[in-house]
């Protein structure tokens, strides 16, 4: 005679993703706290903007051009954070929460501090745990970052800026 088993003793505790445990991790949570230091101030907010799209700018260049397929949307997520928080503290976009503002800010921190989950060193593995947060932050400002692209895309903006670049300022 068979029994039937108790599913909730049969059950094995997963592992925890990838994804909780980078954005878990003690390196993001320091980013997170000071990203709102950050962001009070529009200075090292520039200063860490142009450093993040120097560092997208060279590793886009290296030996990861040949993925671009697998860091395509990598590429278009840190694009867009970093432009949403370049026309915020120029003042051409104010319309997103403080609480975005904060969390872009500090995925632009992890993305340009070396030392983080998987260091960046470490060749190819080290964008990973990047593009994990790049993208976990997208998904948690969704629809403020489509609003952005929205904006950024409407006729008043392109016929101003042009099409949306990544350029470091000039210092």
């Amino acid at each position: 005679m068979a029994t039937k088993k108790d599913a909730s003793t049969d059950k094995q505790t997963e592992p925890t993703s990838k994804t909780e445990e980078v954005v878990n991790s003690p390196e993001f949570q320091q980013a997170k706290s000071k990203a709102e230091e950050y962001a009070r101030d529009p200075e090292k907010t520039r200063i860490l903007v142009d450093r993040a799209i120097r560092k997208a700018e060279r590793k886009n260049r290296g030996p990861l051009d040949q993925l671009d397929e697998k860091l395509d949307e990598f590429w278009r997520y840190l694009s867009a954070l970093i432009r949403l928080a370049r026309a915020y503290y120029a003042r051409q976009y104010t319309a997103v929460p403080w609480k975005t503002i904060v969390v872009v800010v500090a995925a632009l921190i992890y993305f340009v501090s070396p030392l983080d989950f998987v260091p960046d060193v470490i060749p190819l593995l080290g964008l990973t745990d990047d593009a994990i947060i790049i993208a976990f932050v997208a998904r948690q400002i969704k629809a403020d970052l489509d609003d952005f692209l929205a904006w950024e895309m409407s006729p008043q903006v392109i016929e101003i800026a042009g099409p949306p670049e990544l350029e470091a300022s000039e210092d």
